[in-house]
């Protein structure tokens, strides 16, 4: 192996541009990508894990594969190819994952967990195993052409490009650009260093290809309207009125035979001429008080639903929606919002409660059902406790969860019990009222099931909500029916335990009879052979890519729930964590000087204590109010010191290895991603779920713990 230098003044800077640029062009379509997808096969934790698994895995085969590198590449020129051909591929596969989809699958029917894994799988595979090949390979020419080993410093510069990528594309382009606008221009920046690099080093072939290729993107950039074109793929047989691609999803307006249809992320959230479904929204509930005057209304705030709230002269509709964009678009449609008496705010919901002093009358919960951890938030013990500080005494709450009130399968049964018992803890009376969704209602004050009697003694004119098609009694006696299928053995759910994200996730894998146990036994067998095979220095680098993509998820998932869903400081935070591992990699040097198995193994202890530390801090946090610029402060402090120590980890790792310098970068860093791709995974679908946040954080630091303590004994 090549001696080790402190000093990094005589490393060429087009190696340190090209490497950085690798990170650059990896994190900025990882985050357009992981949107697209969830855009095409729908959104929740376990397909948002299952892809970035694919990603991490596929970018650690292609590390892997990158050993053979030194046979057959000479020189930093052929890595510049392989970055040109990263800089093609994410526009080719976007276009692909629209087109293909009603082409490959069935229109208008859900698609498996199989076909998405096998679909995000082969779409991923060129990008993934081509960036995770150049890695290695620059890896091992940065450290062969400048004689001795610069693994870590490689991985520190390609850290720096990711913060670049998440910076530009996180926190700005996100914001102002469509889908195909953001990739073209990704491909300009990267097209554009390269031919930068070209120049200095007077490759004449690149200076010839280079111009050629940006010029044709940029012509079919300015020629053809690509996000159109490929949305329409998704809508056939409907007109797209107005697309938008936001920080929060992906809006579509389509029209069809003069209806409108509002989509998110391709799923249909309200169309126009829905009366039914409106009617039972407001209506359910509304009736409930006496005499509402402050209705709050938590998204869904559509022309139809606001009309009905209105038939009770309500002083005021507050109407909190977190998305902006979509408010545009319903508001371009219909001008619904321009009344004194609609309050339009743009804000997460439960930041919104913590905020605000004002008292309601009724609340109307229009939000998704708990189908990813972020929406089970709105669907916890503390978050109606939250609810009710902002209620009035004979305040009431109501939302809706698809289901039928002639049968509910057992997993629908378990999710309405936890539900049920939820806001029984809460609230001295809890109904449920059941229709084309069934909807819970809750107060302190009496409820009802007599709607269409209500409707006719206050004068509504309702289309269907009345006594020409609802039955009172009947009402009463179906409701009663599915009361008494539940359960008061489920648990209640809580913000630090997502039990009905669990319970709604199993009820969607029943749709595909499939067994929700089965990708953790696979993922599991995984690591066990990982750790029993691996050399203790890549099992130790196992163990802390696992811990540090599984702290990771849970500050993300903590922070959202104890401060509220806030976009741009997410991204800060997921920034944050590749400062960090390029902190932790460039200066571990000089923060540890010794390059020995002792201190590889007190790193792993000091970030398996650190994990068991979390618990605390977040106990304390959510018993003790603190100010929102510590939370946010505290936070990213959380989350850089994570990534730095799992930096310092991978920094030791690459020098603690007596191997060929090909081998070691593409065995660290491949072992780096099959732990962050196994333990997010893990994390995200199966342990957040079943053990609660707390008890995550003491299953990573022991598991930490464990690999410092076996790679002390093995080496």
């Amino acid at each position: 192996m090549l001696a080790q230098s402190n000093s990094d003044n005589t490393v060429n800077k087009n190696y340190i541009l090209i490497i950085a640029t690798l990170g650059l062009v990896t994190i900025a379509t990882q985050i357009v990508l992981l949107r697209e997808f969830l855009s095409v096969f729908y959104g929740n934790e376990l397909v948002i894990g299952i892809i970035l698994t694919n990603w991490m895995l596929l970018t650690a085969l292609g590390a892997y594969i990158g050993r053979i590198s030194e046979k057959y590449i000479r020189n930093i020129a052929s890595s510049m190819w392989l970055l040109t051909l990263l800089a093609i591929l994410p526009l080719v596969l976007v276009f692909l994952m629209y087109y293909l989809r009603d082409v490959v699958f069935i229109p208008g029917t859900m698609i498996n967990l199989v076909q998405i894994f096998l679909s995000s799988l082969t779409l991923l595979l060129p990008f993934c195993l081509i960036s995770g090949f150049t890695f290695t390979l620059l890896s091992y020419i940065l450290s062969r052409d400048h004689g001795r080993n610069l693994i870590s410093k490689a991985y520190s510069w390609e850290s720096t490009g990711s913060i670049v990528g998440g910076i530009l594309f996180n926190l700005i382009i996100i914001w102002f650009l469509q889908t195909f606008e953001s990739l073209v221009l990704l491909s300009v920046v990267v097209l554009g260093i390269l031919l930068f690099v070209a120049f200095r080093r007077k490759y004449k072939l690149s200076m010839l290809i280079l111009p050629l290729l940006l010029a044709g993107i940029l012509v079919l950039n300015f020629t053809m309207d690509l996000d159109r074109v490929t949305r329409s793929f998704l809508f056939q047989g409907q007109q797209v009125e107005y697309f938008k691609s936001t920080p929060y999803g992906n809006i579509a307006v389509t029209k069809n035979r003069g209806q409108l249809n509002f989509y998110e992320n391709n799923l249909l959230l309200f169309s126009s001429n829905q009366p039914t479904e409106n009617e039972e929204t407001v209506h359910y509930t509304m009736v409930q008080h006496q005499d509402p005057e402050n209705v709050l209304l938590l998204s869904g705030g559509t022309p139809g639903v606001i009309d009905e709230i209105m038939k009770y002269s309500v002083k005021q509709v507050d109407y909190v929606e977190i998305n902006p964009w979509l408010i545009r678009a319903v508001d371009k449609y219909s001008g619904i919002y321009d009344t004194s008496a609609v309050n339009v705010i743009n804000q997460d919901a439960r930041l919104y409660l913590k905020r605000t002093e004002k008292q309601y009358d009724v609340v109307l919960i229009n939000l998704p059902e708990p189908y990813t951890v972020q929406m089970n938030r709105f669907y916890t013990r503390q978050f109606y406790e939250e609810l009710k500080d902002n209620l009035t005494k004979q305040g009431v709450i109501g939302f809706s969860v698809s289901g039928s009130a002639n049968y509910l399968s057992e997993e629908s049964r378990r999710l309405y019990s936890s539900l049920q018992n939820t806001l029984n803890t809460v609230f001295e009376h809890v109904t449920i009222i059941p229709g084309n969704k069934n909807y819970f209602i809750a107060s302190d004050g009496q409820l009802t099931h007599q709607i269409a009697a209500a409707i006719t003694e206050r004068g509504l004119k309702t289309e269907y909500v009345n006594r020409y098609y609802i039955q009172d009694d009947l009402l009463k006696q179906r409701a009663e029916k599915i009361l008494n299928t539940l359960s008061r053995d489920i648990s209640v759910n809580r913000d630090f335990k997502p039990v009905t994200y669990l319970l709604d996730l199993r009820q969607w894998l029943s749709y595909f009879d499939f067994n929700y146990w089965v990708p953790l036994i696979i993922a599991g067998l995984l690591a066990v052979y990982f750790i029993i095979h691996l050399h203790p220095v890549n099992m130790g680098m196992f163990s802390a890519g696992f811990a540090g993509a599984s702290i990771e998820v849970v500050l993300l998932v903590v922070f959202q729930i104890l401060y509220g869903y806030v976009y741009n400081i997410v991204g800060i935070i997921v920034t944050v964590f590749m400062a960090g591992l390029a902190f932790g990699t460039y200066y571990r040097e000089r923060i540890i000087e010794k390059t020995t198995v002792k201190n590889y193994y007190l790193l792993q202890l000091v970030l398996g204590g650190f994990s068991i530390l979390l618990p605390l801090i977040f106990i304390l946090f959510q018993n003790v109010h603190l100010p929102a610029v510590l939370i946010h402060a505290l936070f990213i402090v959380f989350m850089f010191i994570t990534s730095a120590l799992v930096g310092m980890v991978f920094s030791l790792a690459s020098q603690i290895r007596l191997k060929k310098l090909v081998t070691i970068a593409s065995d660290i860093y491949s072992v780096d991603l099959l732990g962050a791709g196994i333990g997010s995974f893990l994390v995200t679908v199966y342990l957040i779920p079943v053990l609660g946040v707390i008890n995550v954080c003491l299953v990573t630091g022991g598991l930490l713990l464990l690999s410092g303590l076996l790679t002390l004994g093995r080496l």
